[in-house]
Order: C-alpha cells, then structure tokens, then sequence
C-alpha cells in the first residue's frame, strides 16, 4: 500500500527554508542560521527524530488500550549524536551503518505517567521498537531516486 507523496519544495531564493505538503497539511523546514539556513523553522533531522518520537508515542498508547490499562501521559524524548567508530573492532552492521567512520546513535527516554503494574511498564521498551518509524530507521529500507525535469 503506498502512501501519499510529501511534496517538499525549496526555491533558490529562499536559502534551505522548504514548504512541505504532507497530505492537507502544510509544514516548513529550514536550518538554523550557523548552517546557512534562516531558523524560520525545523531542520530535517530534528523532524524525523521528532516522527520517532511521535510514533514511538501512539504506538505505546494502542498497546495500552489492547491491555486495557489506564495512563494519562506518555512523554518521549527523542536525541541523536554522532559517534567515532573503530573501523577494526566494529560489527559489519555497523559498518555498514558508519558514514566517514561516523555513526548517528539516536536515544529515547520515555516517561509514562501512570499507575499500572511493573510489568506492563517494563513492557514498553519491547514496544516502543515495534512502531512503523523505529522499524524504517533500524532497519532501512529499500530507496529508489528518480529525477525529473519540471
């Protein structure tokens, strides 16, 4: 099942400031301004780990409502940092991961409000790996590039 195409759209005047249509919704994407960008909005890389973090999120509260269990706040903190790797100890998946001898790890910190049980608590790590956007960035997924002239 495809999804519906997210048009970004970046004219040369406008520096890295994009419009982005995701469906009826609008979005922008910029890069702060010590990148040469004018800050008037998110960078790209701060939007997918905050797309981890969402669905990180809504993945936990359908599991929580399959169970039943009452919550009233689930918060996750989504963070990203590059790490040197050493090329001669480092796992083949994780070459495979590395960039410049460069590997992002990316960290999530969730807090869930709630009274349930250890249990079903300790469970939301298993959960959290399960949602659609943490899958597509732990595994990747096959990438197709087309360019066209408009």
């Amino acid at each position: 099942m495809a999804s519906i195409p997210i048009v970004s759209t970046l004219l040369n005047k406008n520096n890295f400031y994009t419009t982005i249509q995701a469906g009826k919704h609008k979005l922008e994407g910029d890069e702060p301004k010590e990148l040469g960008g004018t800050d008037k909005a998110t960078d790209p890389l701060s939007m997918s780990l905050a797309a981890l973090g969402a669905c990180t999120a809504m993945t936990l509260k359908i599991y929580y409502a399959h169970k039943q269990t009452d919550w009233e706040k689930i918060e996750v903190e989504v963070s990203s940092e590059l790490e040197v790797i050493d090329k001669s100890s480092a796992s083949e998946e994780m070459l495979a991961m590395a960039n410049n001898g460069k590997v992002r790890k990316i960290t999530k910190i969730i807090s869930i409000k709630s009274d349930m049980d250890d249990k079903l608590l300790g469970r939301a790590s298993l959960i959290a790996e399960k949602c659609p956007v943490n899958l597509m960035m732990k595994r990747s997924c096959p990438m197709e590039t087309i360019i066209k002239r408009i």
